[in-house]
């Protein structure tokens, strides 16, 4: 429940710039990088409810089809969470390339249903761009994922 009220404010915040302000230039890809945070530190079913709740309101603020970036984000969820039984997302270099990695598959995963589904999309350069913009931000972003979601208390949520 904590993470619902820490990490769906920021997503929206950051899906309302990102459709306003920032539409036009690359800025990285936090709805990735949360997932990417909850699925090697807490993962649970919460977790991947989370994952899900972001990814469709990604879906909502976007335009797209309803459910693609759901999926994708999902798939990353369950991906990253059976790497971290074998790998240490502990270096800022790791979580860096894990990133730029996870979001050329996320970026492959809505591309092949936008495909399915007869939309048009952009392929490689975009999500070329995404990646090393995301790649590049995720360690700055976790150090402060990590530093609210640790300040954040549930006992003085329930009050």
């Amino acid at each position: 429940m904590k993470d619902f009220i820490i990490f769906i404010p920021i997503t929206v915040l950051y899906l309302v710039l990102k459709s306003t302000i920032f539409i036009s230039i690359p800025i990285p890809d936090l709805p990735l990088i949360i997932v990417l945070f909850i699925a090697y530190n807490r993962a649970s079913i919460e977790g991947a409810v989370l994952g899900f709740v972001i990814g469709y309101l990604e879906d909502a603020f976007t335009g797209g089809v309803f459910g693609s970036t759901s999926f994708a984000l999902m798939v990353i969820f369950i991906v990253v969470y059976l790497l971290s039984k074998r790998v240490t997302f502990s270096t800022p270099f790791i979580r860096a390339l894990a990133a730029g990695l996870l979001t050329v598959l996320k970026g492959l995963l809505i591309y092949t249903v936008l495909h399915l589904t007869h939309f048009d999309a952009p392929l490689l350069g975009s999500i070329l761009i995404a990646a090393v913009v995301t790649g590049a931000f995720t360690p700055a972003i976790i150090l402060l994922l990590t530093r609210i979601s640790g300040t954040v208390d549930p006992q003085t949520l329930k009050r």
